[in-house]
């Protein structure tokens, strides 16, 4: 299906939908006094997937990659009324496509600008619909500020799809985030519309395994050294927050949700600095597993080398995990395994190495195959 780009300056775009109910299914009384309705972010007809933060008491904050909001509704039109502390893309999936149809972009707007209510879909055939926006784009570079919905029709909560059963819980860098997934051409510009946290290798694999899945990840963090050489806000520190940018430093309450598997993909960005320190590397990655251990004590903890590594970085890296993981078990942490994602040097990759569109979906069906054979997800 095309995707269109939409800017929050824009007035509406269209979507093509065929799965909607046509007229005949619809009685004629459904027809008289349709109307704008308005459905606030703290309503229940809403439906939340992610870590969720809250504004000042006026909206719902979508930070971090693969957040998103749901809503079900009879009706032909749909408008978010949001705003953004940054550059955000949002994924606009209609009717259970299975890919968005259409993108938002959203920026940052000035202090005395007005929210502004954004089109999301348009003139669709009256009848039922589910509606979902989706964050694509990662924490540390905007969040969403969500006030709620308007639609020209009525909400129907009875009409929300089910939640998965299954809960996953992703944790890593920029791979984990999907960035420049979506680069087709080396010689293309780099850039944040590349970024798809749906078609990384994380996004396909929840979707493959039809799981609900938090997506705690940040380009450039490592677990010891991040890419830069620093060491603040290493990502074992910025998994304890609602999200990453200033706005939002409260702490995660992780007892709102529990995963059954945690998959922990780091390491690439510590040696990518050209890091060293061996001891250092595996002391942080036992403390960071047992704090994860601590806040979910029944989840299998998957430890995750990345596709970006190569050659003595790919074989220290993997040397280190397994020690770490060997470490952990004497100390009686269980249900730990390992799984390795493997450089395909014949494939192309997207900007700096990261893994293309067709390399995630590969890494995605093997991670999701042996999940079933090794857990029985079946």
């Amino acid at each position: 299906m095309k995707i269109f780009f939409l800017s929050i300056t824009l007035a509406f775009f269209f979507v093509s939908c065929s799965n909607s109910i046509q007229y005949s299914d619809i009685n004629e009384g459904d027809f008289q006094a349709i109307e704008w309705t308005w459905v606030p972010y703290d309503s229940d007809d809403l439906q939340y997937s992610g870590r969720i933060g809250y504004g000042e008491g006026d909206s719902a904050v979508l930070s971090w990659s693969a957040t998103a909001v749901t809503i079900a509704f009879v009706g032909s039109a749909l408008e978010a009324k949001i705003r953004t502390n940054g550059l955000v893309y949002l994924d606009v999936f209609v009717d259970g496509e299975e890919d968005p149809s259409s993108v938002i972009e959203s920026k940052s707007l000035g202090e005395d600008e007005k929210t502004p209510m954004v089109p999301v879909v348009a003139e669709l055939p009256y009848g039922k619909h589910v509606i979902t926006l989706y964050k694509r784009s990662e924490s540390n570079v905007g969040e969403v500020y969500f006030y709620g919905f308007r639609m020209l029709g009525r909400a129907e909560k009875g009409l929300l799809p089910a939640v998965p059963k299954r809960k996953m819980e992703f944790i890593g860098n920029s791979i984990t985030c999907g960035a420049e997934v979506l680069l087709t051409d080396q010689d293309e510009e780099s850039g944040l519309i590349h970024e798809s946290s749906y078609y990384g290798y994380a996004g396909q694999t929840a979707k493959i395994l039809n799981a609900e899945a938090h997506n705690i990840c940040s380009g450039g963090h490592g677990i010891f050294l991040n890419y830069d050489g620093t060491t603040s806000n290493l990502l074992p520190a910025v998994y304890e927050k609602i999200g990453t940018n200033w706005s939002l430093f409260d702490q995660w309450d992780h007892n709102k949700w529990h995963p059954d598997i945690v998959v922990v993909n780091l390491g690439t960005n510590d040696f990518a600095s050209g890091m060293n320190d061996s001891a250092g590397f595996v002391n942080a990655t036992v403390r960071f597993i047992k704090s994860i251990r601590s806040y979910h004590p029944m989840a299998k903890i998957v430890l995750l080398d990345g596709p970006m590594l190569v050659g003595d970085y790919k074989t220290q890296c993997r040397r280190f995990l397994n020690v770490a993981k060997k470490i952990l078990e004497k100390r009686g942490v269980k249900n730990l395994y390992r799984f390795s994602f493997e450089p395909r040097g014949d494939s192309p990759l997207g900007f700096v190495g990261h893994p293309n569109k067709e390399k995630a979906a590969e890494d995605a069906e093997n991670l999701s195959a042996w999940i079933r054979s090794e857990f029985g997800w079946n």
